[in-house]
């Protein structure tokens, strides 16, 4: 019976050593995997940090282009109302060119027939001088 006893100890012993191996061995791959995920979790938070940065430059970047594009909309808003302006002031000047043109043709117009008529009144009182002349003249012969 002892010799059974130690039998059955020696059995379980035999066992409980081959458990003991395979806790053993089941417990370094759970460790290598523990580890594995660590090293994979530290450079997942170095990735995150890093992205991160990226996304704080990139919302930097972003705030700074949106300010340029709002600076150069309100430039153009402006150059535009200075053209509408402009142009409008051209249509007016183009207009006040047309009218000045107009008047001046008219006085040019007026003056030529006043011209005309001088010249009329003039050419009758040479005509009526040039008679009295020849009359003088006859008067004297």
């Amino acid at each position: 019976m002892k010799r059974h006893l130690i039998e059955d100890l020696r059995s379980r012993l035999k066992a409980n050593q081959e458990n003991e191996k395979t806790s053993n061995e089941t417990l370094e791959s759970l460790e290598r995997k523990v580890k594995a995920l660590a090293e994979d979790c530290s450079n997942k938070k170095t990735s995150i940090g890093s992205l991160k940065q990226r996304l704080n430059v990139a919302t930097k970047e972003k705030s700074q282009y949106e300010q340029m594009y709002h600076k150069a909309k309100d430039e153009l808003e402006k150059k535009d109302l200075k053209l509408t302006n402009l142009e409008s002031k051209m249509i007016e000047t183009e207009c006040a060119m047309t009218e000045l043109e107009t008047t001046a043709s008219q006085q040019l117009h007026g003056l030529a027939k006043q011209s005309g008529q001088a010249l009329e009144t003039v050419q009758k009182k040479l005509l009526l001088t040039n008679d009295k002349v020849e009359e003088f003249m006859t008067f004297v012969k």
